[in-house]
């Protein structure tokens, strides 16, 4: 008899170290956000301290990261286009736009809870993690837990495989991933875990990529 193994396609994600021009770029628009003071975080399923809206100067992170990224994701990707929905209406001048853009503040015991986003495409970005998940793991709370079990201070996807069987894809963070971004359809669901006995606060940025009504 002759065996073929067949694997469906399913839409992945990127995973990128940002070059150290993008990061000096973006502590940059960081502190000019702490001067503006804009919450975001009323827009966001985050349980965490702070979130402030973030200003793309002259769309620089726009043109230099995401249209490379979004080009590089379509011209790769097992489906073969964007992850949008079937419904949505693009007319001959739609434009896919960076619409939101912010920066997270979390602390100790604080949590983002599973949730998607809104639009085409979405980012997350690692600026400082203050904490490493083998340092976490070794905490009393832990110690008598299996390790693939503990999820302090992670990043988490979670998406359905071919059976209907919830899948996840777990990001153990350290200072290690300090500068690295995580590129996705938008509406691939995903937390970030709470972390423990760690006063600085974990930073990082998220956006979302969105078209324009054309």
């Amino acid at each position: 008899m002759e065996i073929k193994r067949i694997s469906p396609p399913i839409n992945g994600f990127l995973q990128v170290q940002l070059d150290q021009e993008i990061i000096d770029y973006l502590w940059k628009i960081i502190d000019i956000s702490k001067t503006k003071n804009i919450n975001f975080k009323n827009k966001l399923a985050g349980n965490i301290s702070q979130s402030l809206s973030l200003d793309d100067i002259n769309d620089y992170f726009y043109k230099s990261v995401c249209i490379p990224l979004v080009k590089y994701y379509r011209e790769n990707d097992p489906l073969g286009g964007d992850p949008v929905s079937q419904n949505a209406l693009l007319g001959p001048k739609t434009t896919l736009l960076l619409n939101q853009f912010w920066v997270n503040y979390q602390y100790k015991t604080e949590f983002n809870p599973f949730h998607d986003h809104s639009g085409v495409y979405s980012f997350a970005i690692w600026m400082r993690i203050p904490y490493s998940w083998e340092e976490q793991k070794k905490l009393s709370k832990f110690c008598d837990m299996n390790d693939r079990n503990v999820r302090a201070g992670c990043f988490e996807f979670e998406y359905s495989n071919s059976l209907g069987h919830i899948q996840n894809y777990n990001y153990r963070l350290s200072q290690d991933y300090d500068g690295y971004m995580v590129f996705f359809p938008a509406k691939l669901r995903h937390c970030v875990h709470p972390f423990y006995e760690i006063d600085e606060p974990r930073i990082s940025l998220a956006g979302n990529l969105s078209y324009s009504p054309g």
